[in-house]
């Protein structure tokens, strides 16, 4: 698709980094957001190339058209947009809801194309400030057109092409329903899971005050997806509500196998329960291409100090080796921390684990 003009109507996190990004590709972007401070925000940041007032506006004779708020607020912006955009363009959101939405605009009857999108890719900061346009390097960028008509195919092709050669994401085409079962697990239940944990360390810290300081390292980790927007959880979790109460119950199943097993005191079906667990998570990264993409991860302890991290990846740039990946697991404050890194295939990691244990570094494959 040659460079056109697009508009972006939300520019949060993910619609700031799509703005940042599409206009350093070359595209002329119009954008809106319902908060007026943002919009000159995001002109004053360089983002967007002029803002309007309006979502109507901001789409107006726009051949591509990004939706980027949230999930209950995206079939509303396209009500308001449907009499100002035309036939040939395509039009997009990037809500992690599909079905309802999908079916809501289908009975629309659009005179334009439009194809449900979802990027894997986000952080727990929000806002125009924390937009970054290599969001989306790398991430598995989900499309869910609406039907098999030879125009919507068209459309498809041209959106999968701005999506991997300009955003820099891979495409993975699902239809809507199978995306909210998928999210539901991998995406909604971690956050719902999270934000339990952290009521439960908030329970136990009423009784014994210490558990706060000593909730650092590994929990931060398993909820560090916890500090995401409320607001923006509850509206997501609502809209896939079936889907999400499907997975809690899975949970509770798990967790009740745990309970079992502790009043029983049956320390093999504990060790089961935790061996399939490790196992199939071990599986999960190379079993197939998909919402968790395969990578080769070496991990390599470094010290707490400034420059540790760099120094690594340094060392990796020299050889051209790609990190596909990167965090920092299991940190203990002050000590060693673990650096986790990922590439994009066995010899890569090979390669890596060469050049870190020569110069000194205890690397090993996770």
């Amino acid at each position: 698709m040659e460079r056109c003009t697009a508009a972006v109507l939300g520019l949060g996190l993910i619609g700031g980094s799509l703005a940042f990004r599409l206009k350093h590709k070359g595209y002329r972007v119009i954008g809106y957001d319902i908060s007026e401070e943002r919009t000159k925000t995001a002109l004053h940041l360089g983002a967007i190339s002029e803002g309007r007032s309006s979502a109507a506006e901001a789409a107006k004779d726009c051949q591509l058209v990004f939706i980027a708020v949230p999930v209950g607020a995206i079939v509303p912006v396209i009500e308001e947009i449907l009499p100002h955009v035309g036939q040939g363009a395509i039009v997009t959101d990037v809500g992690s809801v599909k079905r309802p939405i999908m079916e809501r605009v289908e009975a629309l009857r659009p005179p334009f194309a439009f194809i449900g999108g979802h990027p894997m890719a986000g952080s727990e900061q929000g806002g125009i400030e924390a937009a970054d346009p290599n969001l989306f390097e790398n991430a598995v960028y989900v499309l869910t057109p609406m039907d098999e008509g030879a125009d919507q195919k068209g459309s498809l092709s041209q959106l999968a092409e701005v999506i991997e050669s300009d955003l820099g994401a891979t495409v993975m085409v699902m239809e809507p329903k199978v995306h909210d079962e998928v999210v539901a697990v991998v995406s909604h239940l971690p956050h719902v899971a999270a934000a339990a944990l952290v009521h439960a360390l908030g329970r136990t810290a009423e009784r014994i005050p210490a558990a706060l300081a000593l909730a650092a390292g590994g929990f931060r980790d398993t909820t560090r997806v916890a500090s995401g927007l409320p607001s923006l959880w509850a509206d997501i979790c609502l809209h896939n509500r079936a889907p999400v109460l499907r997975t809690i119950a899975l949970m509770q199943d798990a967790l009740e196998i745990v309970q079992e097993a502790l009043l029983n005191q049956d320390a093999q079906g504990l060790e089961r329960f935790f061996a399939f667990a490790r196992d199939l998570r071990a599986e999960v990264p190379a079993a197939q291409r998909g919402l968790l993409p395969p990578l080769y991860d070496v991990m390599v302890p470094v010290p707490d100090m400034p420059g540790a991290i760099s120094a690594v990846t340094s060392l990796l740039a020299s050889a051209e080796l790609n990190v596909k990946d990167i965090s920092i697991v299991r940190q203990r404050e002050g000590e060693v921390g673990a650096l986790r890194i990922g590439l994009a295939d066995g010899p890569s990691r090979e390669r890596a684990l060469e050049i870190l244990r020569a110069e000194g570094y205890k690397a090993y494959r996770r």
